[in-house]
């Protein structure tokens, strides 16, 4: 009888572990820096040093600001997750500047990824579309479901990237879909300074980046100074 019991107990504590780990993966991304290192430097106290604080004092107010004439034009933009409040967009914004300068200090180019919002500058006018990385952070906690998995990507993937082109070319798609005992839950978004046709060709480019780098992982990103797409096994609007 004792036995049973230990092995009941035992059975039941895999089943905790398992679930835990399951759930406590998932925030996979904090804090990604990239610096343009081809874009070249400025010198403080500069003209483009000086456009470049003004352009990024507009944000989040403005999705993106240029200031300017080359060879000293700057334009900033900032992406909040399409779920985020303006009050929490701002806070994450007013946030990741600070940081972005310090990481990449006197960088005419740079883009900054936190948990929810992105910022990115450069001397580029709006419209530029340059995927000059690519990120991605992948749960280490892998499926026992591959197969349902990849299928439900490719399904949601693409009930997204429709509604996107259709309706909203540079906007923000969420949805979630039903897979055996587990509901995937996805979220793609672009920046609004690239035109309709840049970011389906972008969010095409990073689908094909989650099917690379990501096969069973339970949640993982894929960021890019354009777009960006998540995937989770939990609503990651709400954490």
């Amino acid at each position: 009888m004792k036995m049973k019991t230990i092995i009941l107990l035992l059975h039941l504590l895999q089943i905790i572990l398992y679930v835990a780990n399951f759930t406590m993966a998932e925030p996979i991304y904090s804090e990604i820096f990239r610096c343009k290192k081809d874009s070249g430097t400025y010198q403080p106290n500069s003209l483009y040093n000086t456009n470049l604080e003004s352009a990024l004092k507009s944000l989040p107010a403005l999705n993106s600001k240029s200031i300017g004439v080359k060879p000293n034009q700057v334009t900033a933009v900032a992406l909040c997750a399409g779920y985020l409040n303006p009050q929490d967009c701002k806070s994450c914004v007013d946030k990741t500047i600070p940081l972005l300068l310090q990481k990449c200090p006197n960088q005419k180019g740079a883009a900054a990824w936190r948990m929810k919002c992105m910022v990115k500058y450069g001397e580029y006018a709006v419209n530029n579309y340059d995927v000059w990385f690519v990120a991605n952070e992948v749960s280490g906690t892998k499926t026992k479901d591959v197969v349902g998995l990849q299928n439900a990507l490719s399904s949601l993937g693409e009930t997204l990237l429709l509604g996107l082109y259709k309706e909203q070319p540079t906007g923000y798609g969420f949805n979630n879909q039903r897979y055996g005992s587990q509901t995937l839950y996805m979220v793609m978004q672009c920046t609004g300074d690239i035109l309709p046709n840049d970011c389906t060709k972008c969010l095409h480019h990073i689908s094909g980046e989650i099917k690379r780098c990501c096969s069973g992982a339970i949640a993982a990103a894929i960021l890019t100074p354009n777009c960006y797409m998540r995937y989770a096994h939990s609503d990651f609007r709400v954490l």
